[in-house]
C-alpha cells in the first residue's frame, strides 16, 4: 500500500528525457477473467505507444507475463526506464484503467484514493486483552493483539469473595489502562486519522475515558464485537461506518472551505485562484469535486499552470501553452509542496464555487 510520503516522492520525480509511463490497470478477477485484463492492458500500450519508450512498454508486459501475482484489485505502475525508475503499488481497490506518458507522473486515481480512505485504526477490547487492526485503503489487517494478565473467576460467596471481586475490579482497570496506552502507540505508529472502538457498552465507557484527550476526539464510533470475532467480520462491520464517518468527513471538509473562502484569507474557490494558490506552494487542503478535468496553459520556465489563456507568466515572465490534464500538474503541485489532496462527491455548494478549492496555509 502506498503511503503519502512515497506519494509526496513520486510528485517531485520529473523526467528531462523520454517521457515516463503511468499506468493503472483493474486486475479484479472477481469481476473479469485474467484474460480480459491483458487485453486492456494491451490496449492502454497500443494507444500510448508513439509516446512512451520501447524500454517502458517491454517492462511493463514483462511484469504483467512473469511478476505480477494477480492477488491485488488493482496497480499503479510508474516507469522511467532511462533513468531506472520503476515503481510497482498493488492496490486494495479495482482502478480505473488508464495510461498516460509524459515529464510528470500521472498521480491523480493515487491522490483520489488516499484522498477517499483515510488511515483508521479499529481497537477491540474487553477487560482483559486488545486486539488492532488498521483499515487504510478499503482493506483492513489485524496488526497485533496485546494481552493483559488473566481475571480468574471466584466460585465462593461471602466476605472473601466481594474482596475478591474488588481485586478483580482493580485488575481489570489496570488492564484497560494499559490497553490505552498500547492503543496511543498504535495510533501513532500506524499513522491512524480516525478510531473505531469494539467491545462492550460498559468496558468502551470505560476504556475511551482511558484515552488521552487528544485521541478521544478522533474516536468516530463503536461496535457491538467480541475479542473471538474474525478479522472479516471486523471489516465488515467496520466498513460501513467508515463509509458513513469519511461521508460526513467530506461533507463538513466542503462546507469548511466554503464558511473559509466567504470570510475571505483562509480559503479560495474557482479553478483561476486555487490554480494560482497552488504554484505558491500555499494550499494546505485542495478539494477538488471528482470528475473535475480542466485544459490549462503551462509555463515552461517555472512550471506554473494558469487556469486563462495569459500571453505572460505572473511568476517568471515565461510563456505559458495550452496543455490538456491541468489537474494533474496542480495536483502534483500540491503534493510536492506537502498539501493534501481531497476528492469529494459532487455538491451543489461546491458546483456554484466552481467544482474546486483550497483551504491555505496562511
Amino acid at each position: 500500500m502506498i503511503n503519502e510520503k512515497e506519494l509526496q516522492e513520486l510528485a517531485g520525480f520529473a523526467s528531462e528525457g523520454s517521457p515516463m509511463l503511468s499506468l493503472y490497470l483493474d486486475t479484479d478477477l472477481t469481476q473479469q477473467p485474467k484474460e480480459k485484463c491483458k487485453l486492456v492492458l494491451r490496449d492502454l500500450l497500443e494507444k500510448v505507444d508513439n509516446s512512451a519508450s520501447d524500454q517502458d512498454v517491454a517492462r511493463v508486459e514483462r511484469f504483467f507475463d512473469l511478476e505480477y501475482e494477480w492477488q491485488a484489485k488493482g496497480v499503479a505502475i510508474f516507469s522511467a526506464a532511462d533513468q531506472e525508475f520503476w515503481r510497482v503499488y498493488p492496490l486494495a481497490l479495482p482502478t480505473e484503467s488508464e495510461a498516460h506518458t509524459g515529464d510528470r507522473l500521472y498521480l491523480r486515481p493515487l491522490t483520489q484514493l488516499l484522498g477517499e480512505y483515510e488511515r483508521y485504526g479499529v481497537v477491540l477490547v474487553d477487560r482483559e486483552s486488545a486486539r488492532f487492526f488498521l483499515s487504510y485503503l478499503g482493506q483492513i489487517e489485524e496488526k497485533s493483539e496485546w494481552v493483559g494478565q488473566d481475571l480468574k473467576r471466584h466460585k465462593q460467596g461471602g466476605f472473601a469473595a466481594a474482596r475478591f471481586q474488588r481485586h478483580v475490579d482493580k485488575q481489570a482497570q489496570q488492564n484497560l489502562k494499559l490497553a490505552a496506552e498500547t492503543t496511543v502507540r498504535f495510533c501513532k505508529e500506524h499513522r491512524c486519522s480516525r478510531i473505531i472502538l469494539g467491545g462492550s457498552d460498559e468496558t468502551l465507557a470505560q476504556f475511551q475515558a482511558m484515552l488521552p484527550k487528544s485521541l478521544q476526539k478522533h474516536v468516530v464510533g463503536t461496535l457491538s464485537l467480541d475479542m473471538t470475532t474474525s478479522a472479516t467480520e471486523v471489516m465488515e462491520r467496520s466498513a460501513k461506518l467508515i463509509r458513513d464517518r469519511e461521508r460526513e468527513r467530506q461533507q463538513k471538509l466542503v462546507e469548511d472551505l466554503m464558511t473559509a473562502a466567504a470570510k475571505g484569507g483562509g480559503a479560495v474557490t474557482g479553478l483561476a485562484d486555487t490554480f494560482y494558490i497552488a504554484h505558491q506552494g500555499r494550499a494546505h487542503i485542495l478539494v477538488i469535486e471528482k470528475g473535475l478535468e480542466a485544459d490549462g496553459y503551462l509555463c515552461d520556465g517555472c512550471r506554473y499552470v494558469s487556469a486563462e489563456p495569459i500571453t505572460k507568466c505572473p511568476f517568471c515572465g515565461g510563456k505559458p501553452h495550452k496543455i490538456d490534464g491541468a489537474m494533474n500538474r496542480v495536483i502534483q503541485r500540491v503534493i510536492e509542496a506537502g498539501g493534501k489532496v481531497e476528492t469529494v462527491a459532487a455538491s451543489e455548494a461546491l458546483e456554484k464555487a466552481g467544482h474546486i478549492g483550497a483551504i491555505l496555509r496562511y
